[in-house]
């Protein structure tokens, strides 16, 4: 087998994809501006820093140097000490920046302008809970600061998260108020081709359902697209939908910190839970809802240590690959966000019910209602406009969504009938429940019923439906049961829906040609084009 080409734990990727962001910061910076650049735990700010030295250092007259993080020990001494060394000047007596900038550009044998790259400044804010009147790094940055305005050939870039603004808010500042504001967003669709071409290259070029299937199930999040490569890469098959699923239920099970530190990114425990409180809220909505309402979720609890405001929790979400938001996040109202669909906003939990049946139909409406939501993440360009991604894909991202919600599933046929699209258990108990996914309106979804019923054993005593369109009209649910389930022998029963977006839900009763009872529930979904 090939070198695996994709590492997610390395900062020096052998396939990486340079983004557009890049040229546009290196010139601000290479006219002696200053940046923040914001970015939740695996966003790619050090795998862009790399990337942005390497664009700087193709400009000419200019040298740009990284400063991977703070010292061990922050005080305004150890700052001044790794500065010198990072610019290779004496640092012996530093008493100031200024001091070791100057010392840097007299030696005379350096470019004219210098660019000084800060990885981790959540970190410099470390010292915040220290009772201190002049709190160490907040010296250093604004000696950076007044150094940088005072000599045009000097550019800065930090990189951060939710710190920054504890940075902001308790130490204060003159660095962060003058500095340019951008965020890392996810990849796209797009990026995941060019991300995949080794496939290609070994003859194995990965099908477009799976990279669809990878884009849903990661959200595009660097680190999850880079994992979910270096999994899929290390197979000794061709990958299927299926074989996603399965590599991010086992991350999720192997790397809990590495998903805390994802939630510690935009929503700490001791500086704000606002952020979490605003996602829940978007993850509720329709797509739209009242700038009101989100603000007043920013100034609650009293005991938040920092003071965010709507504009920064908005902030931190798209910087940690969680929403997208449509227009102006300063002024529109009402903000229309939608959470992007992946694994770090698929529900981890819900309220259990009492049989296996109610239980498979209560978590398959949650997912739907998420999925309803995101709905628009879910079309692809068509000849004649948008189309609907295949249901290898949403069966891909509803089995992820179920497996995090405690079900397990099963690989293998159902007996010669072919494969369902889901065959699950849960809490490790022996009874099974299957499920198929279909489109309305291509091949085989008016035969879902009969298809599930075929799959019906002794084990089985749940299965569902789902039925996904995207047409327009009222009319579906009253077609639906005409066309599909007005057979002799099934007992047809319409659900009230309550608070869901489903159209409709019908439960229905039959006997297998083997004479087993089945009941199946069929869940149908519209999912708007814009959402």
């Amino acid at each position: 087998m090939a070198l695996n080409p994709y590492d997610w734990q390395s900062h020096q990727p052998v396939v990486a994809i340079a983004r557009p962001e890049v040229t546009q910061i290196a010139r601000r910076l290479a006219r002696g501006g200053s940046v923040v650049l914001f970015g939740g735990r695996g966003m790619g700010k050090s795998v862009f820093l790399g990337q942005l030295q390497a664009e700087i250092e193709r400009l000419p007259s200019l040298r740009v140097l990284l400063v991977p993080g703070p010292p061990s020990i922050l005080t305004v001494e150890a700052c001044l000490g790794q500065l010198a060394e990072v610019l290779g000047v004496s640092g012996r007596g530093a008493l100031s920046v200024r001091g070791l900038v100057d010392a840097y550009f007299d030696r005379g044998d350096v470019p004219e302008r210098l660019v000084l790259l800060f990885d981790e400044f959540d970190r410099y804010a470390q010292s915040h809970g220290e009772a201190s009147p002049n709190p160490p790094s907040r010296g250093f940055f604004n000696d950076l600061e007044i150094t940088r305005r005072g000599r045009r050939a000097l550019g800065i870039l930090a990189t951060g998260s939710i710190g920054v603004y504890a940075f902001r808010d308790v130490l204060g500042s003159s660095f962060l108020s003058r500095a340019e504001h951008r965020s890392l967003g996810p990849f796209d669709r797009a990026t995941l081709s060019e991300l995949a071409a080794p496939f290609a290259e070994r003859a194995e070029r990965l099908r477009e359902d799976v990279i669809e299937s990878l884009h849903l199930a990661t959200g595009g999040v660097p680190a999850l697209v880079t994992y979910g490569f270096e999994e899929l890469w290390e197979l000794d098959q061709a990958p299927d939908e299926r074989h996603v699923t399965d590599v991010f239920v086992r991350f999720q099970e192997l790397n809990r910190g590495y998903l805390d530190d994802v939630r510690r990114s935009f929503s700490h425990p001791r500086l704000s839970r606002a952020p979490q409180r605003i996602l829940d809220l978007i993850q509720r909505s329709p797509g739209e809802i009242s700038r009101q309402v989100l603000a007043a979720a920013c100034e609650e609890p009293e005991h938040d240590g920092l003071g965010l405001s709507l504009v920064d929790a908005l902030d931190l979400l798209r910087a940690a690959g969680l929403i997208r938001v449509e227009g102006s996040i300063s002024t529109d109202n009402p903000v229309r966000a939608r959470p992007i669909p992946s694994l770090l906003t698929l529900p981890s939990e819900a309220p259990a019910a009492r049989t296996l049946g109610e239980q498979l139909v209560d978590d398959l409406t949650l997912l739907l209602g998420k999925l309803h939501r995101s709905a628009a993440d879910f079309f692809r360009p068509a000849p004649r406009g948008k189309r609907l991604v295949p249901e290898s894909v949403f069966t891909a991202h509803l089995a992820l969504g179920l497996e995090l919600l405690g079900w397990r599933g099963e690989r293998e046929a159902q007996s010669g009938a072919g494969r369902t699209d889901l065959k699950l258990r849960r809490n490790g108990g022996e009874e099974m429940a299957v499920v198929e996914v279909k489109i309305w309106g291509r091949p085989g979804a008016r035969e879902a019923q009969r298809q599930v019923e075929s799959y019906w054993t002794a084990g089985v005593v749940a299965g569902a439906v789902v039925q996904l369109t995207d047409a327009g009209g009222d009319d579906l649910p009253e077609a639906y049961r005409r066309e599909c389930l007005d057979r002799p022998g099934l007992e047809v029963e319409e659900v009230s829906l309550g608070e869901t977006p489903l159209l409709a839900r019908f439960a229905c009763k039959s006997r297998t040609a083997d004479g087993l009872e089945a009941s199946v529930d069929h869940l149908l979904l519209r999912l708007p084009r814009r959402s």
